[in-house]
C-alpha cells in the first residue's frame, strides 16, 4: 500500500491476492517491537510467581504468536473480499 499523508489518500499497490492478513498486522505495527504478549518488564525477585514468570510464559507466548502469524499469512485479502461480497449477496 502506497499511502500519501494529507489529502494524498491510500492506494493499493499489490495484487489482493499477494496481500495477506499477516502483512496488514505488521503495517499498523499494533504490537510493542513485533511482541504481541509483552507484559511484567520488572516482576519483583521476591516473588515467588513474579520471578519466574517470564521463564515459564515467554517461551509458550513466543509459540502462539508464531502459530498466529502463521495463520495470518495464509488469508489473503483477496479471501476476505471475496467471502465479505458472498455474504453481502446472499443478504439481499
Amino acid at each position: 500500500m502506497d499511502v500519501a499523508r494529507g489529502t494524498g489518500g491510500a492506494e493499493i499497490v499489490r495484487p489482493l491476492d499477494e496481500i495477506t492478513m499477516l502483512d496488514i498486522y505488521r503495517a499498523v505495527d499494533c504490537v510493542e517491537n513485533g511482541e504481541l504478549f509483552h507484559f511484567h518488564e520488572n516482576p519483583n525477585r521476591n516473588c515467588p510467581v513474579g520471578r519466574n514468570n517470564h521463564t515459564v510464559l515467554d517461551g509458550k507466548l513466543d509459540r502462539a504468536q508464531r502459530a498466529m502469524e502463521n495463520e495470518m499469512d495464509r488469508i489473503t485479502m483477496a479471501e476476505l473480499i471475496s467471502e465479505t461480497k458472498s455474504l453481502i449477496r446472499d443478504q439481499t
